[in-house]
């Protein structure tokens, strides 16, 4: 049962991927002051999903929330092959992969991890407040590098989270959607939350 779950959870997260692809390819053909409202919306679904946990919903949503943040993934890997360079954003991209299938394996490995996932969302929670403050306040290129490092060590450790829930049993079918959705997301700020650290580090 666990292997079925975990089976479907990969497809419905490597279908995920797939859309984000159509998103980038609509990102490219858009002019860039779209950006931001389709941003306010990918934040806004964000926040739905969070607080609505309807199977019928979520199931939906998976399949737009890729494309949109498929489309906004397209501006912002623009902007950071403008500062580092195509070669390097597409090794960050291949050595996300990587990591990712590493932390997946961790995850499946090690034992039941289940506690810690209250300490990692009053940490996602913490960070994004702050985050967003300092969104209004002009801050340092070293708070900034500490933190996407920060983020990069978060969603790492949500990676392996989530992989240990499915393989400890804690994943039922019906919320296959919403995991593949978990790690999409953990995927996606790996990336970005990478490239933003390699960028700051260079600075």
């Amino acid at each position: 049962m666990k292997n079925k779950i975990l089976s479907l959870v990969l497809k419905q997260f490597t279908l995920m991927l797939g859309l984000t692809g159509i998103g980038l390819f609509i990102g490219s053909l858009l002019p860039p002051k779209i950006i931001f409202p389709i941003s306010i919306l990918t934040i806004l679904l964000l926040i739905a999903v969070f607080f609505v946990r309807s199977v019928s919903f979520i199931s939906i949503i998976v399949y737009v929330l890729p494309i949109l943040i498929g489309i906004t993934l397209f501006w912002t890997t623009q902007f950071y092959i403008e500062q580092l360079g195509s070669a390097l954003v597409f090794g960050v991209l291949i050595g996300t992969v990587l990591v990712f299938v590493l932390l997946g394996v961790v995850g499946i490995m090690i034992p039941d991890i289940s506690a810690i996932g209250n300490y990692l969302l009053v940490t996602l929670i913490v960070f994004i407040i702050f985050s967003a403050l300092f969104m209004f306040f002009p801050i340092g290129n070293t708070v900034l590098l500490v933190l996407a490092g920060i983020a990069v060590l978060l969603f790492s450790l949500y990676t392996v989270y989530d992989f240990n829930q499915i393989r400890h049993g804690y994943v039922r079918e019906r919320d296959v959607a919403l995991m593949a959705l978990n790690l999409y997301l953990d995927f996606i700020n790996l990336f970005v939350n990478l490239l933003q650290f390699i960028s700051r580090l260079r600075d």
